[in-house]
């Protein structure tokens, strides 16, 4: 699958921006990581980059992007301590693509400044939608500098993102088709679009909990977590995204929540795969 050409201004922002990447190298605190994970700042925030041992050759190598949830942060995927089903590090060694996991901005005034979010659109979430956030160009921008610096195939771009962050994926199909596939997990797309026209001929796969009390299937107001954001329904996405031309599938998990790790451990028991492990299937990364 292609990548659909971006909009001209957007492009010239990611090269006008190119004097600003600055790359900082740092060992993480977890030994399984510390000879292939970096920690690289950008635009004045900073993102993790894990890169195998063994690659494909420059020009022709895979990216998976990952949008950590509201209240997250990439670290924290990084290192396992929440969102751990997001962590795509183990199949990438085994498969050979390169994984980003960049940062939102701080989400709430209270909760302190590791508490991040995105700007997804449709008044999610928290801060970063008050302070109308350009996400959008941000991760694109990041994106950009990567492929410079990694050889990386622009039509071998992917996304992923859980909740908030999978909000963000949908929006990053929607608007850029930056990605070639993405794979959002309790997270529609939450913008007001009849269409999406840079999403065609791309591929999502819509991940949701049967059970989700904070971002129902149905859309509205969720009775549970603290985001008071209205949200479209999954069915409205896959609307909008079909009208678009591109292929959208749906799967509704029975018995999980809004929680990764509960929808992560449903896909385990009954196909016996991580949500990784099947993201990379979904974007032919993993046999």
């Amino acid at each position: 699958m292609q990548s659909v050409p971006r909009q001209q201004p957007r492009r010239a922002l990611a090269t006008a921006s190119a004097s600003r990447i600055f790359i900082l190298f740092t060992a993480l605190t977890t030994p399984a990581a510390a000879q292939s994970t970096s920690e690289m700042e950008f635009d004045h925030r900073t993102l993790l980059i894990h890169v195998p041992a063994h690659l494909p050759a420059s020009g022709s190598r895979s990216l998976v992007v990952v949008l950590h949830g509201g209240l997250g942060n990439a670290r924290n995927i990084e290192a396992r301590l929440t969102e751990s089903g997001l962590n795509m590090d183990g199949v990438a060694d085994r498969s050979g693509f390169i994984v980003a996991y960049p940062n939102g901005t701080p989400v709430t005034r209270l909760l302190g400044p590791e508490r991040l979010g995105w700007n997804a659109g449709g008044g999610c979430c928290g801060l970063s939608a008050e302070r109308r956030v350009d996400d959008v160009d941000y991760i694109i921008r990041a994106i950009d500098s990567l492929v410079i610096r990694y050889g990386i195939d622009r039509g071998r771009i992917y996304g992923i993102g859980h909740s908030n962050g999978a909000m963000m994926t949908q929006r990053l199909l929607c608007e850029t088709g930056v990605y070639a596939a993405a794979v959002a997990i309790s997270g529609p797309l939450n913008l007001a679009n009849a269409t999406c026209a840079a999403a065609r001929g791309k591929a999502l796969l819509a991940i949701h909990g049967a059970e989700d009390a904070n971002v129902p299937i149905a859309g509205g107001r969720g009775s549970a977590g603290l985001s008071r954001a209205a949200y479209n329904s999954e069915e409205r996405s896959q609307q909008i995204f079909q009208r678009a031309g591109a292929s959208y599938t749906l799967q509704i998990v029975p018995g999980a929540d809004h929680k990764l790790g509960d929808i992560d451990a449903a896909i385990q028991r009954t196909e016996g795969v991580t949500i990784a492990e099947k993201a990379a299937r979904f974007f032919g990364l993993l046999p």
